[in-house]
């Protein structure tokens, strides 16, 4: 690792560290099972804003209050339809509901306070796009209308609609804001497919997703299904390494390509663990 990405690194785990510092709650991390902190999404914006210009210390107080909404509504997604009678289940429910409203609420509190009024109506506006695309997700899931394709591309306004925001407002020219928004739009649909190529490996259940519509087909196993998702995902890898390869010199790769990188660490690093079982 070079010292440009030590540097890279050490800022985006001084911020992710922040995040944790402000979410801190006992009562919430007693009875709630938070999500992870989305890092390569907040290090994907953290890299965009630094290029694009802008002074670290104002960078990194945009991608704290962005970490904080983005783990806000994380948090609202994992709350059930359905919960047990116990009183423990709807303690559960009715925290995961508080805390994603709790960790959301920082970001106004945050940004007003740094006089960042602008970043403000961004996040706000991203909210909205992204609580409309939940919508519409629910609304198709239940009258069993939703093709693969219009899944899809609900996901990618769930779960990038806040960093493309900032790419749309402050990308220098259409050439960076295009660069950009693919970049990030590409790495979370990675994330996606690790994700459900882990839960359909290690919990043993079907996401809803990728994978549910490839089992769909005649003749699917798991085993195919894995192996496709394994496919989309390298594919996926392939292409951001491509995008950052055409657009940026190769002494100015450094830290893009260490962050792809890490995606094709963890593909590798899974097939090794099942390999050894």
């Amino acid at each position: 690792m070079n010292r440009e990405t030590a540097v890279f690194t050490k800022d985006i785990r001084e911020i992710a560290d922040r995040v944790r510092q402000l979410i801190a709650e006992p009562y919430i991390e007693r009875y709630v099972d938070l999500p992870p902190i989305a890092e390569n999404r907040l290090a994907l914006l953290y890299f965009f804003l630094c290029e694009s210009g802008m002074a670290k210390p104002r960078a990194q107080i945009l991608c704290v209050t962005t970490t904080l909404v983005q783990l806000g509504l994380d948090t609202h997604e994992t709350v059930r339809l359905e919960y047990g009678d116990s009183l423990s289940a709807e303690r559960n429910r009715q925290l995961s509901v508080l805390a994603g409203d709790y960790f959301s609420s920082h970001y106004y509190h945050l940004l007003a306070q740094a006089n960042e009024l602008e970043a403000v109506q961004i996040l706000a506006r991203a909210i909205e796009e992204i609580n409309e695309a939940k919508m519409q997700l629910y609304v198709c899931e239940k009258e069993n209308k939703l093709p693969w394709e219009t899944y899809y591309a609900l996901r990618k306004t769930i779960d990038t609609a806040l960093y493309v925001g900032f790419v749309q407002h402050y990308a220098p020219t259409p050439e960076a804001r295009h660069f950009w928004q693919t970049l990030i739009e590409k790495t979370s649909a990675v994330e996606q497919f690790i994700g459900e190529w882990e839960q359909l490996q290690w919990e043993k259940r079907v996401p809803f997703g990728f994978a549910q519509y490839l089992l769909q087909k005649p003749g699917s196993t798991i085993a195919h299904v894995l192996d496709a998702i394994e496919q989309k995902a390298l594919e996926l890898i392939g292409v951001c390494e491509k995008l950052v390869g055409n657009l940026y010199p190769t002494d100015q790769q450094n830290v893009l390509t260490w962050l792809t990188s890490r995606y094709t660490h963890r593909v590798d690093r899974l097939k090794r663990v099942v390999e050894e079982l």
